[in-house]
């Protein structure tokens, strides 16, 4: 590896720890359902970071399905601004004083159309990204298949763990993001790239 794949390849790394832990650490943050201020600046950084994890995934796919991998980036990154969105989202409803998921919900309803370009489709796309991706990985071999598995039940999981807004739900599909990232990042098969 020359100096330059190194280091990109070290921000991967760091970038596929920190996503899901910056989730993670933001679910502590809401509140009655909702994303607070501070779980969403916390969400808008893991998006950021998940951008970069997941073109280093779709790199992996590559040389293998590059077709996959370059329309799957363009799809990914419509994801990630989705997932951030729902970071602003929670911002911007705590600075207007909604405390309540029936005032967020009225909220969506003004606004409308809008919301399902800029939230509710790449809201849906991100798990469904995790799948798509995870099915490539095992695929193309860059994964092991039981570690390929793990983050296709990761992404499953992840609307069940939002959508309800039941905390211990979102807790333990935030155990499956984080432990499926761990071991892809440190168990990936680095010759694929």
């Amino acid at each position: 590896m020359n100096k330059k794949s190194e280091l990109e390849h070290n921000i991967w790394k760091v970038s596929m720890i920190a996503a899901p832990v910056l989730v993670a650490i933001a679910q502590f943050y809401w509140e009655n359902g909702l994303v607070t201020s501070t779980a969403g600046w916390l969400q808008v950084l893991a998006f950021a970071f998940w951008i970069v994890a997941f073109k280093g995934l779709l790199d992996y796919t590559k040389s293998k399905l590059p077709v996959f991998s370059a329309i799957g980036f363009l799809i990914v990154v419509y994801a990630m601004i989705g997932g951030a969105g729902f970071g602003y989202d929670g911002i911007y409803t705590e600075a207007m004083g909604i405390t309540t998921n029936e005032e967020s919900t009225a909220l969506a309803s003004k606004i409308g159309l809008p919301l399902i370009f800029s939230l509710f489709i790449p809201g849906a796309l991100f798990p469904l990204s995790i799948i798509a991706i995870g099915i490539a990985l095992i695929r193309t071999k860059s994964v092991t298949l039981w570690i390929g598995i793990l983050f296709i039940i990761a992404g499953i999981s992840f609307p069940l763990g939002r959508i309800p807004r039941i905390d211990l739900f979102a807790h333990a599909t935030n155990v499956l993001l984080i432990l499926s990232h761990i071991l892809i990042s440190s168990t990936i098969k680095t010759e694929e790239r």
